[in-house]
C-alpha cells in the first residue's frame, strides 16, 4: 500500500535495530496503525462510516444523544465543549477544582468571566466538593455584580457551569442536586467526569450520574466529559465527549452538532491512531446491558471487603469512611447491604470522620471505586495534629518498593484507583504490605531495610535512621508549617484579579514578556500570569489572574519573611523523602 502510516509494519519488520520494538508491541498493533485514506474506516472528523456507528453505540450505552470520541485525552474533550459554547463577555460559573484543561478553553482560549466556586479541603490533604453556600442563587448573583454587574439580573446569566462530578480524591456529586439548584442559572451545564464515567453502571451511584437525568426545556443542557481511559477500559488518552440537550433543542442557547463539531476539529488531529479509537468502541460493547453493570458490582463488592480487611489487619491505616452507620461498625454490616446503599459512603455534614465543612445533606459521598487511606499524623475529632504522624509519602515510597504503585499521596491519605481489573488476589497482598507496613513502624526497623532505595540515594543523611524516626522527622515538619491549614488556602479563590486582568489577559504578559517570574505586581499585591502549580491530575491551585496576596508578592518580588519561610520549608523537604 502507498498511503501514510499503512507500511510501518513492513518497514520495521526489515531493520535489526527496531526488532526489539516490534516484538514488544506486536505486530498487530502496527498493521493496525491505517491510514485515514481508506474510506473503508469511515471518517473520523465529519463522523461518519464506522466512526458514526461507533459513536452512536456509544451515546446508546451512556444515555446520551450523541456521542464523540476524542483520541487526545479529556483535556482536548474540555476544551472541545468550552470552545464550542464560550466566548469574550460568556460568564462561566467555575469549580475551582476543575482541571487545567477547563481553564486552558474557557477562560485562556475562550476568554470567558469566571465566577468562583469555592471547594473544600480536609486537614488530611483530600480535595472535596464546592461548598453548599455556593449554590444559592442570590449569593451567585452577588458574586456576578463583582465581575460583570450588567448580567446580574439576567435570566440565565451563565452560558456554561464546569463542575467536576468526582474529584481526584473520590468525592462524588449528585448531579440531580446540582441541575436543580443551579440549572436554571446556565444555558449549559458540563460535568467532568474524568475520575469516573462508570457511576450510572453502579446500583448506588446510578441516580447522581447526568446522562441518567429526567430533564425537560428549562433545564441546562448536558455536557459530559470521560477519560475512559482512567478506570474504564482503553489506552492512554481515550477519552469521549456525552451531549444531552435534546431537551433544549429549537431554543437559541442550543449548541448545534454542526458548532461542536468545528471545535471538535479545532482540537483532533488529521492523523488519528485507529487502535485508540477501537478501545473507545470496545469500551462501549463492554459496559453494554447487564454486563457494565456485573462488572461494575464486583469491583464495587471488591473495594467493600478490601476495606474491611484493611480495618481487621491494620491498626495505623485506616480507610477513609464513616466509622459507625446508625449504630454499628460500618464492617459489621454484609457487603452486599453496603453495596447498595449510599449511606455507607455519604459525607454527612458535621461528622468528624471526613473533616470536610460546608456540606449539605445528600450533597457528596465517597466513591466506592477509590481506595482512600488515611495516615497517623491528624486527630480526626479535633483536626488537630497528633504527636505522632506517617506522612503518606512514606507509605507510597514502601510500597513502590514492593512493586505497588499508589494512584497518589498527599498530606496523610493515600488513594488507590478500582476498576474491574482487580481480582482478591491483588487486593490481599495490598493488604499484607499495608500491615507490614505497621510492623515496621511498631519494631522501629532500619531505614536501610524498609527503604532500600531512598537509603542508598542518600547514606549520609539517612545514616542510622529508623524508618518510624523518618516518620517523625517529616511530621515534625509539617507541624511547625501548619501546613494542613497552609494547603487550604488554595482554594478561595472567588473572582479574577482585584487588577481587572482576566485570565486570557493575564496569559498574554507571559507570552509578550512583560511576567518574568510567572508573576506580577500592582498595588503591592502579586498575580499569576499562568496558572499556578498543577497538583495531581491537573488541578491549578491558581489560575491566570489568580490574587496571591501580599505574601505573595513577597514571594515573587521580594526577600520578606514570606519568601524566608517558604525557602526554610522547601529546604526541610529537600532533606527527606
Amino acid at each position: 500500500m502507498l498511503a501514510r502510516g499503512t507500511s510501518m509494519a513492513s518497514f520495521l519488520e526489515n531493520i535489526p535495530q527496531a526488532a526489539i520494538f516490534m516484538t514488544f508491541f506486536g505486530e498487530n498493533l502496527f498493521r493496525a496503525d491505517m491510514c485515514n485514506a481508506d474510506v473503508k474506516l469511515g471518517d473520523l472528523l465529519i463522523h461518519e462510516g464506522s466512526a458514526k456507528h461507533a459513536q452512536k453505540f456509544a451515546a446508546k450505552v451512556f444515555n446520551a444523544d450523541k456521542t464523540y470520541f476524542v483520541l487526545n485525552g479529556t483535556s482536548a474533550a474540555n476544551k472541545v465543549v468550552t470552545n464550542a459554547l464560550l466566548t469574550r463577555g460568556d460568564l462561566v460559573l467555575f469549580d475551582r477544582n476543575n482541571h487545567k484543561s477547563n481553564h486552558h478553553g474557557a477562560l485562556i482560549q475562550a476568554g470567558a468571566t469566571p465566577v468562583y466556586l469555592e471547594a473544600a479541603r480536609n486537614p488530611f490533604g483530600f480535595i472535596g466538593g464546592i461548598d453548599a453556600h455556593c449554590f444559592d442563587e442570590t449569593y451567585l448573583r452577588d458574586q456576578i455584580r463583582d465581575v460583570m454587574p450588567e448580567s446580574a439580573d439576567a435570566l440565565r446569566p451563565f452560558r456554561l457551569a464546569i463542575i467536576q462530578l468526582g474529584t481526584y480524591d473520590g468525592t462524588i456529586y449528585n448531579a440531580r442536586q446540582v441541575v436543580d439548584k443551579i440549572g436554571h442559572l446556565c444555558d449549559y451545564i458540563l460535568f467532568d467526569s474524568a475520575w469516573v464515567g462508570y457511576e450510572q453502571f453502579i446500583n448506588m451511584m446510578a441516580d447522581t450520574s447526568p446522562l441518567r437525568l429526567e430533564l425537560n426545556e428549562n433545564d441546562p443542557g448536558i455536557f459530559v466529559t470521560q477519560s475512559v481511559h482512567k478506570q474504564q477500559a482503553g489506552f492512554s488518552q481515550t477519552s469521549q465527549i456525552h451531549k444531552k440537550d435534546n431537551h433544549i433543542r429549537g431554543q437559541a442557547r442550543f449548541c448545534p452538532h454542526k458548532r461542536l463539531n468545528n471545535a471538535f476539529m479545532l482540537h483532533a488531529s488529521t492523523s488519528p491512531f485507529y487502535p485508540l479509537f477501537a478501545a473507545l468502541d470496545i469500551n462501549a460493547k463492554i459496559h453494554e446491558g447487564e454486563s457494565g453493570r456485573r462488572l461494575w458490582a464486583e469491583c464495587v463488592a471488591l473495594g467493600i471487603d478490601a476495606r474491611k480487611a484493611i480495618l481487621a489487619r491494620c491498626k495505623l491505616l485506616q480507610p477513609f469512611i464513616p466509622l459507625v452507620v446508625d449504630g454499628k461498625p460500618w464492617q459489621a454490616y454484609p457487603t452486599e447491604t453496603i453495596a447498595s446503599n449510599r449511606r455507607f459512603f455519604s459525607f454527612e455534614p458535621g461528622a468528624k470522620w471526613h473533616g470536610f465543612e460546608g456540606y449539605a445533606d445528600d450533597q457528596y459521598f465517597v466513591d466506592p471505586c477509590k481506595l482512600l487511606l488515611t495516615t497517623p499524623g491528624i486527630d480526626a475529632d479535633s483536626g488537630r495534629y497528633t504527636e505522632f504522624g506517617i506522612p503518606a509519602t512514606i507509605l507510597a515510597h514502601y510500597l513502590r518498593e514492593n512493586g505497588i504503585v499508589p494512584e497518589k499521596c498527599d498530606l496523610n491519605s493515600i488513594l488507590f484507583l478500582l476498576t474491574p481489573a482487580e481480582s482478591e488476589e491483588k487486593l490481599a497482598r495490598l493488604v499484607a504490605m499495608l500491615a507490614q507496613f505497621e510492623r515496621h513502624i511498631e519494631d522501629d526497623t532500619p531505614l536501610a531495610d524498609v527503604l532500600p532505595t531512598v537509603f542508598q540515594k542518600y547514606p549520609v543523611r539517612y545514616r542510622d535512621y529508623t524508618l518510624r524516626e523518618l516518620c517523625q522527622e517529616m511530621h515534625n515538619l509539617y507541624v511547625s508549617f501548619d501546613i494542613k491549614d497552609l494547603q487550604k488556602s488554595d482554594v478561595p479563590q472567588r473572582k479574577p484579579a482585584a487588577c481587572g486582568d482576566e485570565p486570557a489577559g493575564c496569559q498574554q504578559r507571559l507570552y509578550s514578556r512583560r511576567c518574568r517570574t510567572g508573576a506580577y505586581q500592582r498595588g503591592g499585591r502579586a498575580y499569576c500570569c499562568r496558572g499556578g502549580i498543577a497538583i495531581p491530575a491537573g488541578r491549578t491551585v491558581r489560575g491566570a489572574g489568580g490574587d496571591l496576596g501580599r505574601r505573595g508578592a513577597a514571594l515573587f518580588f521580594g526577600a520578606g519573611r514570606g519568601h524566608q519561610s517558604v525557602a526554610r520549608f522547601f529546604a526541610g523537604i529537600a532533606g527527606s523523602v
